[in-house]
């Protein structure tokens, strides 16, 4: 009894700097291009601007997503309270996770349970990011949890058909994981849940039925069920076009991840379907049936099959696979510690320092080591960029561009805002619309440079640097370096901007380049000379659009750039690197 409550207390507290540490790396580590881009048609959804820019409509954007981005002013605040929403849906598909495993999660095994789902390295990796797929897993553990764990007949099967509409709206792709589990629901009723087939067919029926007109009178009352419609029809043309992602890829590297990140759940998972297979030869058919293992095998075999056929099977996708292994891992390994003797046997004290041995060095470690490296990737650098976009831009009057929605709070140049690796054709080699085209229509007072600009044309990117000048590699405005002595420049969107001599501009290149040199006194960068025929102002100043013409001395060059509504100067912001701005599958 003392051994127990000894390893409780421990148990207790790993997990509660486990719950320290992932709310300290939900605040901190890097934001994800999908994250941002899910805000930004949430916050489209929430503002009523559907048919301005694009959104999915999925019902994923419509919940509590669109109700925290509704009154949003900061950006990085938003992201913020996005991921700590998020962070709760982690910590309750460890909770689903470990309680569809142990069958009972207040218990002893429970605890035990939830520890070691708790450690699951893939799941820091995405488990708390603002994506669709997080809310798929918790969709497919509750339903298994209704079928498989905690049977209770008619009410299982309403729950069990509520959820499998619901999951279609919140991400198509979920009908892999919806299909099977209604299929096998159905076609191979348990017999844990006592009720006939018909009582149970009809139940689930009206569980998808209820949810439906749910779901349909949700979208109604916003006047949202055609965009959602359309939006589907958008992203299957745009999946089936043809884009640079569309090319078929194989999930090896990404299994290849849980080498090092998993390497006892991959060995335990090995001895459970060898253990099934000689179980299988040695009785037959005799262990076809829901009391074995035979479910959690075809759980973990189905959701590897889904990474299999995925054409894109991004190393996320492993947030639907390993948690269905550990599912049948664990209950494999619960199984023989039953079947042993479990504490009381007289064998339990020869073996636990190998066993011991065996979790520290196999499991413990190899998450500790891997989930420590998300401290070497923060969003500090990203909430910086955020913040300063706004405070040199009007939310009503400016926009700001970068193909990826990092700051929802201001609008972008076009309905086709954002970039993806499927849809990137249509800019670049399809009808269009171009990018430059875009920007010369609907001018974006702050570009954001980032992996996937660099997918841009030569065309866009000539345009890019013929209009705006870096105040960093990952950050630019609107203005124009000018020769020495001056000369003519257009101006395409009106607001404030500052003429300055290049040495006090402040732009990339202008100081040194060391972070010492973000420290020194900036010249004043004061110039003497006519703007449009009239002398230069000493402060930031109002231009329309159009052609102006600035003359300085000949050893002067002169600088205009953007400032906004707010600043006389912009701050240094170092170099930058618009390449690590955003950083996938590190």
């Amino acid at each position: 009894m003392n051994r127990q409550r000894v390893l409780t207390g421990v148990l207790f507290a790993i997990l509660a700097f486990l719950v320290w540490f992932s709310s300290y790396l939900a605040a901190t580590r890097i934001y994800q291009v999908d994250e941002c881009q899910n805000i930004y048609m949430a916050r489209v959804f929430a503002t009523g601007q559907s048919g301005q820019f694009f959104t999915t409509g999925s019902l994923f954007l419509l919940g509590p997503l669109s109700w925290l981005t509704r009154g949003a002013t900061v950006s990085a605040d938003l992201l913020a309270s996005a991921r700590l929403l998020f962070l709760g849906v982690f910590w309750l598909n460890l909770i689903l996770l470990a309680a569809v495993a142990s069958g009972r999660l207040v218990s002893a095994r429970g605890i035990i349970a939830l520890a070691a789902a708790a450690t699951l390295a893939p799941l820091w990796d995405y488990g708390f990011e603002i994506r669709h797929d997080n809310l798929i897993l918790t969709g497919v553990l509750l339903s298994w949890w209704a079928l498989r764990v905690r049977p209770m007949g008619v009410r299982s099967y309403v729950l069990l058909g509520a959820l499998a509409v619901a999951l279609m709206f919140v991400a198509v792709k979920s009908v892999v994981y919806v299909l099977p589990l209604a299929c096998a629901a159905l076609a191979f009723r348990p017999a844990a849940h006592r009720a006939a087939w018909w009582r149970l067919a009809l139940a689930w029926g009206a569980g998808a039925v209820g949810a439906l007109g749910l779901i349909r009178l949700a979208y109604g009352s916003g006047g949202l069920w055609d965009l959602y419609f359309s939006a589907f029809h958008h992203v299957v043309k745009v999946s089936a076009g043809g884009g640079a992602g569309s090319a078929r890829s194989w999930p090896w590297s990404t299994l290849a991840r849980l080498l090092t990140q998993t390497p006892l759940l991959l060995a335990l998972a090995a001895a459970a379907c060898a253990a099934f297979a000689i179980e299988l030869r040695r009785r037959g058919r005799a262990v076809l049936t829901w009391d074995g293992l035979l479910p959690e095998v075809l759980l973990a075999a189905g959701a590897l099959a889904a990474l299999m056929a995925n054409p894109t099977p991004f190393p996320y996708n492993l947030l639907h696979v390993v948690p269905f292994i550990f599912v049948l891992v664990f209950r494999y390994t619960a199984g023989l510690w039953d079947a042993f003797g479990g504490a009381s046997s007289a064998h339990w004290s020869r073996l636990w320092p190998i066993s011991g041995g065996v979790l520290l060095f196999a499991h413990v470690l190899p998450f500790g080591m891997v989930t420590q490296r998300h401290l070497e990737f923060l969003n500090f650098r990203q909430e910086s960029l955020m913040r300063l976009a706004e405070q040199v831009t009007d939310p009503a009057k400016d926009r700001v561009y970068d193909g990826i929605g990092m700051v929802p709070t201001r609008s972008s140049i076009d309905f086709q805002w954002y970039l993806h690796s499927l849809n990137i054709d249509s800019f670049t080699k399809g009808p269009g619309p171009r990018v430059h085209d875009m920007l010369a229509a609907r001018p974006a007072a702050v570009f954001i440079p980032n992996y996937r600009t660099d997918w841009l044309t030569d065309e866009d990117q000539a345009f890019i640097r013929e209009r705006y000048v870096a105040l960093s590699d990952d950050f630019w405005v609107l203005g124009k370096m000018l020769p020495a002595g001056g000369g003519t420049f257009e101006v395409i969107h009106p607001g404030r901007y500052r003429i300055a001599s290049q040495d006090g501009s402040d732009l990339i290149g202008t100081y040194p380049e060391s972070w010492r040199g973000l420290l020194v006194k900036p010249e004043e960068g004061s110039l003497t000379g006519k703007l449009d025929g009239k002398p230069l102002p000493s402060r930031p100043v109002e231009l329309a659009v159009g052609t102006h013409r600035i003359e300085t001395s000949t050893d002067c060059q002169p600088a205009i750039f953007w400032v906004g509504p707010r600043l006389d100067r912009l701050p240094r912001m170092g170099r930058g690197d618009h390449q690590w701005l955003f950083v996938n599958w590190y």
